[in-house]
């Protein structure tokens, strides 16, 4: 009996310490950012490469696939804002400095979603100084910058790996053999940035390097759940998150269970059905990126026009809390080295079009009912110019029913008798077409091809009889439908990949007549060591001290922080 009561007890105390861990979470998070520079003239381009860290330990967080990095001015305004896919705990970026931003101190501010939980102080930054010599809207608009501006760094050094440069001075246009190496086999696996950038007296601010933040004290945050008086923000934990609510315009209607779709057309398109909760509330999680900019959410339901949806904008976050130093007045001697980089930057953007970064191409992702449906490729049978016609003598299994004023396409099911009276899912490129009246008036010569799937098919918790996806040549079909329960909101996307420009003089013939004013002559966001990949690049027309500098860390936690300098000089003068 003791034995009995003793069982009875420990169950009770192991279920109170295990409810009362789940009221809380621990918040195990943090952003690196490594910019190119901290100074900027109008014209030139911020680049920069983002780890997303645990706090405590500076090993990947595989907690948010989705960063963000904003640039705020001295306002407290945000002036861009870029979203950030996060693979591997890794993301890159860039941002051309605009004629439109005036001169100032700015901050670029690195997040994650489940960071805004934390105070803002506590999210990433970097304070950036921006001299915009065209816009003078003011005697000191071009002379009182850069405050607390200074031109010296901390030392930055790191025993357990080296740069190994075939030599310290170099011509204008000559290869610069770079590699990156270190024997031991820690610092081989690592998230690591690679920037070659040309200084000069220009006053810029020091940018914390990898061993800085990695010394800073950093302590998980514990969330409780049961606070009532602040709502969590949650993590995008499987990839992008875009929320909404409907509400009833008539109140006897019901909000909760009601099915809604979203829809991201394109080349690799994406389709989501998901379902409200009982106040209204509906969540998507989007798994894989697409680089798509439109997107559409409907709601799926007969009385449809009887609800308004609206999607919840992305957590708003306090900067009036932000400290910027007052600007100071920038010397004689700076001023003419801003002219040569407003020369360079212009001269530079003049042939952007002979110098143009390369966009990475995606890989084309498989539709999400591949590969159980029967494919028609249009071009393999006698083309008709109508829906109808195509039906009718291609696409057999598929039929159309009017009801009312709209038109549904169905899909025959030789194996049910009679049929069942719910219609196909239909797509369009992607796009999911309710009401397929407008698909009747377009051009099937414009089709490419058209899957189909018999029997039923569940999206989510919602049951349709068959499915029809037609994919134009094009894929840029557009549906004219609007309404309460139809949204197209402008949703921030994330930023593509590029591949960087690398100047290649090895024929000295190409581009001999095509200036080169480069100040950054390299930038490697996912730069690797011991040759596993091409570090070498070409210095350019100008002259001068470069700084080649590697930030990042290895996989363990490990910061490195590596720095060396180079001199370029002027192969026209004996």
């Amino acid at each position: 009996m003791d034995r009995i009561k003793h069982l009875i007890v420990l169950f009770v105390l192991v279920s109170t310490q295990f409810t009362s861990a789940q009221q809380t979470i621990t918040l195990d998070e943090t952003i690196f950012v490594h910019a190119n520079a901290t100074t900027f003239v109008s014209g030139e381009t911020l680049l920069y490469k983002v780890l997303c860290l645990k706090s405590t330990d500076k090993t990947p967080s595989t907690i948010s696939k989705v960063a963000y990095v904003e640039l705020v001015d001295n306002n407290k305004v945000s002036v861009f804002k870029t979203k950030i896919a996060l693979e591997n705990a890794t993301g890159q970026g860039d941002y051309f400095i605009p004629t439109t931003l005036k001169t100032g101190n700015y901050k670029l501010i690195g997040y994650t979603n489940w960071m805004l939980n934390k105070p803002v102080s506590e999210l990433f930054q970097i304070d950036i100084n921006i001299i915009n010599p065209y816009k003078t809207t003011e005697k000191t608009a071009s002379e009182n910058i850069l405050a607390a501006a200074t031109s010296n760094e901390n030392s930055i050094s790191n025993e357990n790996i080296k740069f190994k440069i075939n030599k310290k001075s170099f011509a204008n246009r000559e290869l610069v053999d770079l590699k990156i190496e270190s024997s031991n086999p820690v610092f081989q696996n690592g998230n690591y940035s690679l920037s070659v950038r040309k200084l000069d007296n220009i006053p810029s601010k020091t940018q914390i390097s990898a061993l800085d933040f990695a010394v800073k004290t950093n302590y998980p945050l514990i969330l409780d759940l049961q606070n009532q008086n602040k709502k969590i923000v949650l993590p995008e934990l499987r990839g992008e998150i875009i929320s909404g609510k409907i509400s009833a315009k008539n109140n006897t209607d019901k909000i909760e269970n009601l099915s809604v779709a979203l829809s991201i057309p394109g080349k690799s398109f994406a389709f989501k059905v998901v379902e409200t909760d009982a106040n209204g509330n509906f969540i998507f999680n989007i798994n894989k990126t697409y680089y798509t900019q439109e997107i559409v959410v409907q709601i799926i339901d007969e009385k449809a026009d009887n609800y308004n949806l609206t999607i919840n904008n992305a957590p708003e976050i306090d900067y009036s809390n932000l400290s910027f130093d007052q600007n100071s007045t920038l010397s004689y001697t700076a001023k003419e080295s801003l002219l040569n980089r407003s020369i360079s930057s212009q001269v530079e953007n003049a042939y952007y079009h002979k110098k143009v970064d390369n966009i990475v191409k995606n890989q084309t992702l498989e539709t999400f009912y591949f590969p159980v449906a029967k494919e028609y490729v249009l071009d393999d049978f006698t083309r008709f110019k109508t829906l109808k016609e195509t039906i009718t003598e291609v696409v057999v299994e598929v039929y159309q029913k009017q009801k009312d004023d709209k038109l549904y396409l169905h899909v025959n099911d030789p194996s049910v008798f009679p049929q069942l009276p719910d219609a196909a899912l239909v797509l369009v490129d992607g796009l999911y077409l309710e009401n397929q009246a407008e698909l009747a008036k377009y051009n099937m010569k414009g089709v490419y091809k058209v899957d189909v799937i018999v029997g039923r098919y569940y999206v989510g918790s919602k049951s349709f009889n068959g499915l029809v996806s037609f994919t134009t040549f094009d894929k840029d079909f557009k549906s004219t439908l609007s309404g309460t329960s139809i949204a197209k909101p402008t949703i921030l996307r994330p930023q593509p990949k590029k591949l960087y420009n690398k100047i290649d003089y090895s024929n000295l013939a190409d581009n001999a007549r095509i200036p080169d004013f480069r100040n950054q002559l390299f930038w490697n966001p996912d730069a690797k060591l011991n040759g596993e990949s091409n570090n070498a690049f070409y210095t350019s027309d100008l002259s001068g001290t470069f700084e080649i500098k590697l930030e990042g860390f290895t996989k363990n936690g490990t910061p490195v922080s590596l720095k060396e300098i180079i001199e370029v000089k002027d192969s026209s003068v004996n």
